[in-house]
Parts: C-alpha cells; structure tokens; sequence
C-alpha cells in the first residue's frame, strides 16, 4: 500500500477553518481504524465532519505492517518525511492543523514536526507552526515492551522494522521523545494524552507510563477501552469523540 492522504469531509472547501488529520497505527489503515469492526457507519472522522463543517478531514493511510507476511513497513524516519511531503502537496499548512492519532500514529507525527522544523524547508516549517493540537492515543512514546507486542501480534517470522523500533527504551524513541519534550515550538501545541485499561489477549499494549510524553501539564487520562477499541468510540456520547469535538471547536474558535 503506497501512502495517500484521504478525503474524509469538506477538504475542497476554500473558506475551511483547521484541517483535522486522522493518523493510524500499527497494522491499521485510513478507514477500518476508526470504527467498531463490522460497523463502518461508525467511521467517526465522518460524524466529525458533519458535525463541525468548517473544518477539512483527512485520514492518512500508510503501509505499516507487524510482519513481513502481512506487508511492509518503512524506518520511521523515512515515512515521516514521506507524509510530510504528502501532506505538503495537499496545502496542509495554510490553516490550522489538529492531529488525531493511534499508537505509532503519534510517533509518526512527533517524528514528522521534527522533520518540519529541521529541514529549513518553509513549506514544511508551516505544517510545524500551523500544528495547534495533538490527540494521543494509546501512543508507545518510550516503546513498548517488544515481548507483549509479539504476543499481541502473535507468532512472527519476519518481523519488519516497526516492531525493532516500537521496543522498550528504544534509544532513537527515547531521542525523539526528549526533541519532543524540550522543543520551544512543541510547546505551544496542546497535547491530550489518552491510554487504555483493558487487556488484550491478557496484554496491556500500551501502560499509563509509556503512554505518558513527558510534558508538563500533560496528564495522561486512562480509558475503560483496549488498544484496538481505544481509537473506535461507540458513538458521539463517548469521551474520545467529545474531546476531540471540544479541541477542535477551541482550535478554529477566535481568541476572546
């Protein structure tokens, strides 16, 4: 699967207030992601859309795949500058920016804006400056523990390079993660932070420390979901999809 920046809802409006990007994880993709398995009326980058149309929806897609059987999977340092250039050619950059993203979907976006703000690219510096706010989910920031995922994942023979980066104390995500936390313009960009409860297969893929990016001020809200679940909200009731309405109400609202 080559990557691609999907419409979801009002991305040909010119009047459009933000640009709200959807970014996947580990063997996700841009649609089955972000909705209930079996129930794609349930794609809630869609009731987003209808539900605040001032605003463009895009969902990135990206092949990143667990093991070599299932498909591939680009260095984390490669794809971010892939989908930033993606992103780029799409005018992403010309009206505020929220990032709603899946496990190693965060890490793509920390590894993207450090991209943006070190290549001396201005189109790419945009994207970096019109980023307003980031939804994690469920995001590895320190790695996980690789022994959980494989067994999350289940047996492999021919793991990619997603899984070799994704282990515990990984230096190049503990690299990341302290650009991340120490960077002056990261600053400015309002960082929500979401991480499951519940098991899978008896796992917890992602635990409260993991999931934590180090920020302050930044708490790390646990959720009654799993890592699979965490990023399907049953309906427009559920804690996720209200938050992320309220932050991107606030990001296209006027300063008082």
């Amino acid at each position: 699967m080559k990557s691609k920046l999907h419409n979801i809802s009002n991305c040909d409006c010119p009047d459009r207030l933000a640009d709200i990007i959807f970014v996947h994880g580990l063997d996700g993709d841009a649609v089955t992601t972000w909705h209930p398995s079996d129930m794609p009326e349930d794609f809630w980058p869609k009731w987003l859309g209808n539900d605040v149309s001032n605003v463009g929806i895009w969902s990135v897609g990206y092949a990143v795949s667990s093991t070599a059987w299932k498909g591939t999977a680009m260095p984390l340092v490669d794809r971010a500058t892939n989908i930033l250039d993606l992103l780029e050619l799409d005018d992403i950059g010309t009206r505020p920016i929220v990032f709603i993203c899946h496990s190693l979907g965060g890490l793509l976006v920390k590894q993207l804006l450090r991209h943006a703000c070190d290549s001396g690219n201005p189109e790419y510096q945009k994207i970096a400056d019109q980023t307003k706010a980031i939804v994690f989910l469920s995001t590895p920031h320190s790695g996980a523990d690789l022994a959980s995922w494989l067994q999350h994942i289940g047996s492999l023979l021919r793991a990619t390079v997603t899984i070799d980066e994704l282990q515990a104390h990984d230096p190049n995500l503990r690299d990341l993660n302290q650009w991340y936390r120490n960077h002056k313009e990261i600053s400015k960009i309002k960082t929500l932070v979401y991480c499951e409860k519940q098991t899978v297969g008896g796992i917890l893929v992602v635990n409260e420390t993991t999931a934590d990016p180090g920020i302050a001020g930044v708490a790390v809200v646990p959720l009654d979901e799993n890592h699979i679940t965490i990023c399907k909200p049953g309906s427009r009731e559920s804690q996720v999809y209200r938050r992320v309405k309220k932050i991107v109400l606030e990001t296209i609202r006027p300063p008082h």
